[in-house]
């Protein structure tokens, strides 16, 4: 789950990852950079920093990019995103579509679990109707509902035999869709359409075990989990039973946990991390004024906000738009976060596309940024339709790395000094933080999100009613409506014009306030080539290798 921005061009938007290089790099006609040939070793190990614990490894549940970090390069699907971002063959080798596009037909190729056995297209059946069983409670069950009786059978109004998920035979799964999904290979690529192996499945205490540990989890991507030091790191080593395993070319990854940022730096400039991931802006000239290299990548992502409309005090639509408008987005882009990141002008990032440009460009700006005498007068009406004298004290939760601290200390002030609002921070693990989002147990928490797959309904469709991810509890019939009629609309214009309609009335009633569009800066050992950065899944080591 994730985030930005100033100006962002059609070649930004278009190229979408970046391949991580060392000694040198060339630019690719999409304007992406790309290697420049420089002989790779055979083997080799790299260390990099996941920075907190992957809060769930089960991929049925899972609803963080963390986890979905480690199970990219555990796990396959029928597809993966290759190098330019765009789905590729994965387990699925090959796959027909029906001329309506609602039935598609995959092949699956010779491929193995990690413990020998044929991966089978039931593995896949059972993955997925695991994600839509009712009783999972699987928070992104509803990307099931793409598929033919997906959201019945969650609903529990349809019964498994008449999902539109078959196993025609062990090397071929047809998926009938209920609605267009132009996406749906992209999808495929999700970690909530993993395969999943039912008899191991069940012999974790009836699934509540798989995912806890590394010995309860069955593996078919490149790596396998040898060790996992809770809070402290994960050692990968490579899957030999891999389809594709003579084209791996790293044989062990070691993923630390490292949280602070200046810790994390230090690690690697004493050569026990291979790449720092995301530098904060002060350690940008440094690493630059030492010689380094940095590159930055818009990593698609919005951060922004959540209102808890269970509060009493944030279930006012006046109070939350006047918390909106007393942020300094701008200044808290150029003088906090100190880089390349953009103050947030709606809540869709700039990296997906509309019908002719960035759908945040069409879309325009929706959000008031430090307008501090419409944040004043919104407050002060606000507390009176509360029949409140004063502005009460609110809980603002967060992660506990340093750079959450710092960020937050920054909201903090603003809402003080333009508010006369007193705000309390609660810092912790990140699991934790996810946890209180879910059993709506906060006031206000700064949250990030980036999109599953490139189209907007990725960002938009969490907020309907009862949504596994609304944790804000937002409900508003109009908006459920234009997300069905948006869900099953064919004609592209009038869709994307759905869409936008679907932006401005989520701003409008404001249960979310964006603040920025994250980039990030990273740098890395000049030997560590073939890295994939890209929005949605962020690194990919899957091409990587170490130079001699």
């Amino acid at each position: 789950m994730k985030k930005r921005i100033l100006a962002v061009t059609t070649s930004v938007i278009l190229a979408m990852s970046i391949l991580i290089t060392g000694c040198g790099t060339k630019t690719t006609k999409d304007g992406s950079t790309a290697q420049a040939t420089t002989a790779p070793a055979a083997g080799g190990k790299v260390s990099i920093n996941l920075k907190s614990e992957p809060p769930q490894m089960n991929s049925i549940l899972t609803t963080d990019s963390t986890s979905g970090n480690v199970q990219r390069h555990v796990f396959e699907g029928l597809t993966r995103l290759g190098k330019d971002g765009k789905p590729i063959p994965a387990i699925a080798e090959k796959w027909e579509t029906s001329s309506d596009g609602l039935k598609w037909t995959f092949t699956l190729r010779d491929a193995k679990w990690s413990d020998g056995s044929a991966i089978t297209a039931d593995d896949f059946k059972f993955g997925i109707t695991q994600l839509l069983k009712k009783d999972v409670a699987a928070e992104y069950a509803y990307l099931g509902y793409y598929i033919k009786n997906g959201e019945e059978f969650n609903k529990g109004t349809a019964k498994e035999e008449d999902l539109g998920v078959k196993a025609l035979d062990p090397k071929k799964l047809e998926i009938t869709l209920a609605k267009p999904a132009p996406f749906l290979l992209d999808l495929l690529a999700f970690h909530s359409f993993l395969p999943v192996k039912k008899d191991f499945y069940e012999k974790q205490d009836g699934g509540k075990k798989y995912g806890a540990e590394a010995a309860n989890m069955l593996y078919n991507g490149p790596w396998m989990i040898k060790e996992w030091k809770h809070d402290d790191s994960l050692i990968l080593v490579k899957n030999t039973n891999y389809w594709n395993a003579k084209e791996i070319k790293l044989d062990e990854i070691k993923m630390n946990m490292i949280k602070d940022s200046n810790t994390q730096l230090n690690s690697f400039n004493a050569g026990e991390l291979d790449m720092v991931n995301a530098l904060s802006g002060t350690q940008v000239p440094q690493v630059e004024a030492a010689g380094g290299k940095v590159t930055s990548f818009p990593d698609g992502s919005s951060w922004y906000m959540e209102f808890n409309l269970k509060d009493k005090v944030m279930s006012n639509v006046n109070i939350r738009k006047a918390l909106s408008a007393a942020i300094d987005r701008t200044s808290f882009t150029k003088n906090v976060l100190k880089n390349k990141s953009v103050p947030a002008t709606s809540f869709t990032n700039p990296v997906i596309f509309g019908q002719k440009e960035a759908f945040s460009k069409e879309v325009g700006a929706l959000v008031k940024d430090n307008d501090v005498t419409t944040a004043k007068d919104l407050f002060a009406k606000g507390l009176k339709e509360l029949g409140l004298d004063k502005a009460p004290k609110i809980e603002m939760i967060a992660d506990d790395t340093d750079t959450a601290k710092r960020d937050t200390q920054a909201f903090q002030e603003m809402w003080r000094k333009n508010l006369g609002l007193e705000v309390t921070i609660s810092n912790m693990p990140f699991k934790a933080r996810l946890e209180r989002m879910t059993n709506k147990d906060f006031s206000v928490v700064m949250a990030g999100w980036s999109a599953d797959y490139n189209d907007p309904i990725s960002f938009l469709d969490m907020f309907e009613t009862g949504n596994g991810n609304n944790h804000t509890s937002y409900s508003n019939a109009d908006y459920d409506k234009l997300l069905k009629a948006a869900q099953n609309e064919k004609d592209v214009n009038k869709r994307m014009d759905t869409l936008k309609s679907m932006e401005k009335k989520l701003m409008e009633d404001m249960p979310i306030t964006p603040v920025y569009w994250r980039y990030i800066d990273y740098t890395s050992n000049p030997k560590l080539q073939g890295v994939v950065r890209q929005f949605g899944q962020d690194i990919d080591l899957y091409w990587a290798s170490l130079t001699k």
